[in-house]
């Protein structure tokens, strides 16, 4: 299955307002078009709302082959969009992380829908004891060969927060049976059959809904 060439990312975690909800929803799906529009270093890009999170949080996650792609969106018209709205949309600040890619799986599903045809996903974050910091980069980097076998896991990234023991997953499906497809499949079992050994507290794991998207290879 294709892998995207593409090594950095931006993860930013964003906690709306109560009220603010379906502001937030807009301005995400508003978004994508900023982003196909000023930022052709942006390889893909996902707008998500978590599942029964208080408060409620969405998410921007991004894409980048070199360093300049990352420079170019964190100075970009969506992230001054972003900080210009904050304080009226958020109960906090945007929370950016800056990650590396380790492996990725990205399969363009075609069509010109708003979603790019993946509708749900989920979200791993990792916290590993500092033994096994490496033994869980080697995990993921393995990982991505189970995960081509996954027919229904179209978009798969694992992604490692440098200079720290944190880790993270985030994968996006067609549907809810790709999603429990990948839940019940062999990367799933392997990762929680180490997580006593392994992390330093149990993976924290939350569903979501994809609000917009652009994946280009």
């Amino acid at each position: 299955m294709p892998s995207s060439e593409v090594s950095l990312a931006l993860f930013v975690p964003l906690k709306a307002k109560d009220d603010k909800v379906n502001d937030v929803s807009q301005f995400l799906a508003a978004g994508l078009d900023l982003v196909l529009a000023n930022e052709p270093e942006t390889i893909q890009w996902y707008g998500v709302k978590y599942a029964d999170t208080i408060p409620p949080t969405f998410a921007i996650l991004d894409t980048f082959r070199a360093e300049s792609g990352r420079a170019a969106h964190l100075n970009g018209k969506v992230a001054e969009a972003l900080m210009a709205n904050a304080p009226t949309l958020l109960s906090t600040g945007p929370q950016i992380t800056q990650p590396t890619i380790l492996a990725n799986k990205v399969t363009v599903l075609g069509g010109t829908t708003k979603t790019a045809g993946l509708t749900v996903g989920l979200r791993v974050l990792l916290d590993a004891k500092p033994e096994f910091v490496q033994a869980v980069k080697e995990f993921l980097i393995g990982g991505l060969e189970l995960v081509e076998a996954e027919t229904e896991t179209p978009v798969w990234y694992a992604f490692e927060l440098p200079g720290t023991t944190k880790f993270g997953i985030v994968d996006f499906f067609a549907d809810e049976n790709g999603r429990n497809a990948h839940l019940n499949g062999k990367v799933a079992a392997a990762l929680f059959g180490k997580a006593d050994e392994w992390f330093a507290k149990p993976p924290s794991v939350v569903k979501f809904d994809v609000i917009a998207a652009s994946v280009k290879m």
